[in-house]
């Protein structure tokens, strides 16, 4: 059976949001995996998650019926929130669904790398008041101007061009690095179209929207997010982290 692309393999999300909250021992916390894909975080050898209490929300259906056949034990809901590249065809800011119970921990990892700003804007105060008293909501997001390795020059906004287009030589790649170097926020499409400060997005069909990449500095987003505190990449990663916590 083919697997679909956008079924991550990525398994280091549990000891990555570990290490940014500060906390390692989740097994009596009730987590709450936003945009979790097929549930990886339970995958890393490191992961003190009881899966008993471990809530996926996903917009992509393939992700949580695998989630599902996975860990059975586990609680899995389809989240037909429209999505640009993962769910083109869902419906554009549908509400957070009513899980019934309040988490401990909610996560989301390379979500708001997906979407637009208004789409964040409006997302993080409902996952925020999903928490319970003393919950943390942690999530990521990717600095354009950001250089992730040591060994390499190019910025987390180069190398994602680069990966989309294969090439950053010609006049249009050379343009949109450019553009991008004062950038506050920008939105890269298909690899194709850059736009800066901005979500006022051309029109694209569903089938023509193939990517969609979202990068924010680390100082407009403490413009965005007041109460959170922001932390840097670990573990050799891309992304950093916006931390809210809520009060006891």
């Amino acid at each position: 059976m083919s697997v679909s692309p956008q079924i991550s393999r990525n398994t280091r999300q549990y000891v990555y949001f570990a290490a940014q909250i500060g906390d390692r021992d989740w097994h009596r916390k009730n987590v709450l995996d936003f945009g979790g894909n097929i549930g990886n975080i339970l995958r890393a050898p490191e992961s003190t998650i009881d899966p008993r209490r471990y809530w996926c929300l996903d917009v992509l259906q393939e992700s949580v019926e695998r989630g599902r056949e996975l860990w059975p034990e586990a609680h899995w809901h389809f989240y037909d929130r429209y999505c640009f590249s993962f769910n083109p065809r869902g419906v554009p800011r549908l509400p957070l669904p009513d899980l019934g119970r309040t988490f401990d921990i909610i996560v989301a990892y390379s979500v708001f790398t997906n979407n637009d700003r208004i789409d964040m804007l409006d997302l993080v105060p409902q996952l925020f008041s999903m928490l319970a008293p003393g919950g943390t909501l942690a999530f990521t997001y990717i600095d354009p101007h950001h250089h992730p390795w040591s060994r390499d020059e190019r910025s987390n906004f180069r190398w994602r061009l680069e990966k989309e287009r294969g090439e950053v030589a010609s006049l249009k790649a050379r343009d949109m690095l450019r553009r991008s170097e004062d950038a506050q926020w920008c939105i890269l499409v298909n690899g194709e179209d850059l736009y800066v400060n901005t979500e006022e997005l051309a029109r694209y069909e569903p089938g023509e929207q193939k990517s969609h990449h979202t990068f924010y500095t680390t100082d407009y987003m403490r413009k965005l997010f007041s109460q959170a505190s922001f932390r840097p990449p670990v573990y050799g990663e891309t992304h950093h982290c916006c931390v809210i916590r809520k009060a006891s």
